[in-house]
Parts: C-alpha cells; structure tokens; sequence
C-alpha cells in the first residue's frame, strides 16, 4: 500500500506502477532508462516529462493524461487515418492506408475539432513536415475554395492524399498544390481538404509508435508477478 506524501511535482506515476505489479527496475528497462529516473519521477522529485509519460501509459494500462494528472477534459484521442504524402508526383499504388485506422493518439492536450491524423511520407514539405511528422486535421470539407492559400491536407482523385499549399488553377474545380521543395503541381482534382489544426514531431511520433511494440511485454508477467504467484 502506497503511503501518500506530498511531491514537489505531483502525478499518477507511483500508484500506476503499483496497480501493474511493476517495479522502477523493469519499466525503466522496458522504456531505456536508468531506475533512479523512474524513482525520482515517481517520488515527484522530479517533474515526469510529458514524453516519457506517453510512453510508459500503455506498459502500465493507463494514460498519459492520468499519469500527468491531467483532466480527461483537456486531452484528445484522434484516429490515425493512415499516411499523407508531403511529396511531388507520387506512386498511387503505394499503400497510403497503413498503418490504418486501429492506431489511436492520445495526446495530453485539448485541440478542438480534430477528427483525423496523417503520418507524413516524403520530404518536399521540409523543414516543418518531416518524415513521420504527425498531422492532426480538422473535418474534411469538399469546399476547397474557401481554404485557398492554406497548407492543407487534400484528397486529390489521381495522386492520393497530399500535404500541399492550395492554389487556385486555370479553372473550377482544379488547383495547384505547392510544396516547399518539390516542382508546382498544376491542375489538380481534389476531391477534400482539412485544415491542420496541430502538429506532432518526428521524434514524438517514434515514441508513440514503440507504444505498439512494448504493449507485446505486456502479455508477459512481470517479475513481480511471477514472484506472487510462486
């Protein structure tokens, strides 16, 4: 039983690790770090880094809004619909669907109307979309012209979905879509756009991707675990 005392920065992370039967030494494997980093952030003597928060919610089967001490009220959980190519004249055979929508990103913070994220591919968006880079959008909407001169995601009907700055074309209902490093795309159908309402790193992302891989540890018993059931 946990014994509460008063932390200089408060959160969920002893009790988390309590109720999954872990202790510091094997989480601070499981995520690369040194056990006194997992002591220190769960005694609250020092502050637990949203990063590393959202990286240890699913080893112990919670969030990082519960870990954070965060209202549920002031966090998102939005689909990742897939990848969306911030690149020139692309390959629509390639597979734009993966990694599917049965990803969810929880991220500790509120972003008012997203419905959808997109995991950019390609470079000819860089510096500010990175590979990996996440794209949180808000509602898709088919009136493109009220969104014109904007960095946006589209749908465009030959070439996929696309990471673009939307220009009017030579006539209705085609645009040019320009990338930061990549010939002018002209006359274009595009079928949707979505305003990009937030943006996550590269590197933040690779965290919340190694959610997938270490969520497989948690169908093996913990030492301490093993040692109950002995």
């Amino acid at each position: 039983m946990l014994i509460a005392v008063e932390q200089k920065y408060p959160n969920g992370l002893a009790e988390a690790l309590e109720r999954a039967g872990m202790s510091a030494a094997e989480l601070a494997r499981l995520i690369d770090t040194n056990r006194q980093n997992i002591s220190r952030w769960s005694k609250g003597e020092r502050e637990l880094p949203r990063d590393v928060a959202e990286q240890v919610a699913p080893i112990l089967q919670t969030t990082a809004a519960a870990l954070l001490l965060v209202s549920s009220e002031e966090t998102s959980r939005i689909p990742l619909g897939g990848r969306i190519v911030g690149g020139g004249m692309i390959d629509v055979s390639s597979n734009q669907d993966e990694p599917g929508v049965e990803y969810e990103i929880e991220i500790a913070v509120k972003v008012e109307g997203a419905t959808v994220a997109y995991q950019v591919v390609g470079e000819s968006m860089m510096p500010v979309y990175r590979p990996d880079t996440v794209v949180i959008c808000r509602a898709h909407t088919p009136n493109v012209d009220s969104l014109l001169g904007r960095e946006l995601a589209v749908g465009t009907k030959e070439h996929g979905r696309m990471l673009k700055t939307v220009h009017a074309g030579s006539k209705p209902g085609l645009y040019d879509l320009e990338s930061f490093n990549a010939k002018l795309m002209r006359d274009v159908e595009v079928v949707w756009a979505a305003r990009i309402a937030a943006i996550i790193p590269a590197d933040e992302w690779r965290i919340l991707e190694r959610k997938a891989q270490v969520r497989e540890q948690l169908k093996k018993p913990s030492q301490r675990q093993r040692r109950a059931s002995v």
